[in-house]
């Protein structure tokens, strides 16, 4: 059985599952050593304070987002050599997993890919589709409403999420089923595993969207236009899918179909994993806090701020990796180019010198969007509002169609011992389950 009661000095944050429990913990010690601190593991060193977080989030300069999505797993293929490392990154970047991802991308690659992206998630499309989320939501609820119970992350979380991205995307039923089937039991990052991607889920998925993708394209050839219409994914397909495979950037290039298909398989892990997750929390809050969930039912509008300080307190992401391509100080702390930082997040988050009383829940806080959850800067999640969209309306509508929203006591545990299992990930703060009764409204 593992011990719940780490030794936080000699710990390994990436393969330590006594750490999972509670990280606030964790990193509470290692921000009284100080807000950037070395870890004795893996050569990393673990930003923890606030500013100095924002500080590497803004500063793309000395630091890479190559190693973004498994930190310092696994090691980097190559040894650093010198104190500007920048080019050994641009020659190696194939062979770091997920180093092609658009998380992980520098620079101007980045841009690029992000300006297609960018197209997907403007204010008039997201209000567009605002009504579509909403049925989505209301269909699943019917699934269970009657029932006075369910298991919110695999009954509604992951197959609303999923079906939001698939709308979104214009795709057919067969891979929107296929989606639900191959990501439903993926852990981001799982501690202990370093499987080769390309071999799992998301290359599965990967391969099926990249012939999607190759047909949208195909249709949209002029000289098959004409005749496209009367073929299932032709021209008359005029969806975000054949927006993207038609796309081109801002020099007149066309990215590749790889690049398109790796955008749209990124929609999917990255988008569907945190939205559901960050549902489960916000209930979870709503479950075990009375009070707070009166306040909701009484006054809707306090919505958005309860969801911020949902991300603020117990956001989705835990944490996510950065590479030191030029040597430099952080934080009073010499920073070798080579360097792997872990970038907390939940930990800046939680700091007492950006935050008063960072523990404590409180919709009331001034300054709620300070919060780093969807972190700042080139990197910025580009999807942060229809997650909020998404989370949102699912909240509104949980609400409306139940009365007092409680946690199983057969599943969880009495009150005041509730037990909450998390998804063994250093990545993600992710409910493995949140079994919850209530009363049909």
């Amino acid at each position: 059985m593992t011990d719940p009661h780490p030794d936080y000095a000699t710990a390994d944050f990436y393969t330590d599952r006594s750490l999972v429990a509670d990280p606030h913990a964790y990193f509470d010690f290692l921000r009284a050593q100080g807000p950037v601190t070395r870890l004795p593991h893996r050569d990393v060193v673990a930003v923890t304070g606030y500013d100095e977080t924002l500080k590497v989030m803004l500063d793309t300069e000395h630091f890479s987002s190559v190693n973004a999505v498994g930190g310092p797993l696994p090691p980097l293929p190559f040894t650093p050599q010198g104190s500007d490392i920048t080019a050994q990154i641009a020659a190696h970047r194939a062979k770091i997993p997920f180093g092609d991802v658009i998380v992980a991308q520098d620079g101007e690659r980045h841009a690029q890919l992000r300006s297609m992206l960018a197209r997907l998630f403007t204010p008039t499309r997201l209000k567009a589709i605002e009504p579509a989320i909403r049925t989505t939501a209301e269909a699943l609820i019917d699934e269970f409403a009657a029932s006075g119970r369910v298991e919110l992350v695999s009954q509604y979380g992951s197959p609303f999420a999923t079906l939001v991205i698939a709308d979104l995307l214009g795709l057919p039923p067969r891979t929107r089923a296929l989606c639900r089937t191959l990501l439903a039991d993926v852990i981001p990052a799982e501690m202990g595993r370093e499987d080769d991607p390309a071999k799992g889920p998301f290359g599965q998925l990967g391969r099926h969207l990249f012939g999607l993708v190759a047909l949208r394209r195909l249709w949209h050839h002029p000289a098959l236009r004409p005749i496209g219409r009367w073929f299932a994914g032709g021209p008359g397909r005029e969806d975000i899918m054949a927006e993207l495979a038609t796309a081109s950037f801002a020099d007149g290039s066309r990215p590749s179909l790889a690049d398109v298909t790796a955008l749209t398989a990124f929609l999917f892990g990255a988008g569907q994993d945190t939205t559901n997750r960050l549902l489960a929390n916000c209930l979870r809050v709503i479950a075990t806090r009375p009070e707070i969930q009166q306040r909701l039912r009484t006054d809707p509008a306090t919505i958005p701020r309860f969801i911020e300080e949902v991300l603020r307190h117990e956001g989705s992401v835990k944490s996510g990796g950065r590479l030191c391509q030029k040597s430099t100080r952080l934080g009073g702390v010499a920073i070798p180019a080579g360097t792997v930082v872990l970038l907390s997040h939940m930990a800046a988050n939680r700091d007492p010198a950006r935050f008063a009383d960072p523990g404590a829940f409180d919709i009331d806080r001034p300054g709620l969007k300070e919060h780093l959850a969807f972190g700042r800067g080139a990197h910025t999640c580009i999807g942060a509002p229809l997650a909020r969209k998404e989370v949102a309306i699912s909240v509104a509508s949980l609400l409306g169609r139940t009365r007092h929203i409680r946690v199983s006591a057969e599943h969880h545990g009495p009150e005041g011992g509730w037990r909450f299992d998390y998804e063994p990930t250093y990545i993600l703060r992710a409910l493995q389950a949140l079994h919850l009764e209530f009363d049909p409204a």
